[in-house]
């Protein structure tokens, strides 16, 4: 449940991040991409402590049921936090220059 937990605070910490870039305030940019990308690792990693406790447990069930679907799931989550992470990105870089220019 963990993993859930920190998987969703990784999107809404990019939200954030792509809502106050849209804003064109910076304030906070790096802390919230920072915060984001490590929540998403953690979530991560929470997903993979979950499936190494079944195979110690041997419940090979468990792991033929859950882990194919969470494969593209997981994958498509990855993806999407990355893409929303790099837009705010870019827009505070494009902020940034509009501002100076």
């Amino acid at each position: 449940m963990t993993w859930l937990l920190l998987g969703a605070l990784a999107f809404l910490l990019a939200l954030v991040n792509l809502a106050l870039a849209l804003l064109g305030k910076g304030s906070g940019q790096r802390a919230l991409l920072f915060g984001s990308l490590a929540c998403g690792v953690l979530a991560m990693l929470e997903e993979y402590r979950l499936a190494v406790g079944w195979v110690q447990k041997e419940d090979w069930s468990a792991l033929m049921d859950v882990l194919p679907g969470m494969e593209m799931v997981l994958t498509a989550a990855v993806f999407l936090g990355l893409g929303l992470n790099l837009a705010a990105m870019v827009l505070h870089q494009v902020r940034k220059k509009e501002k100076t220019s």
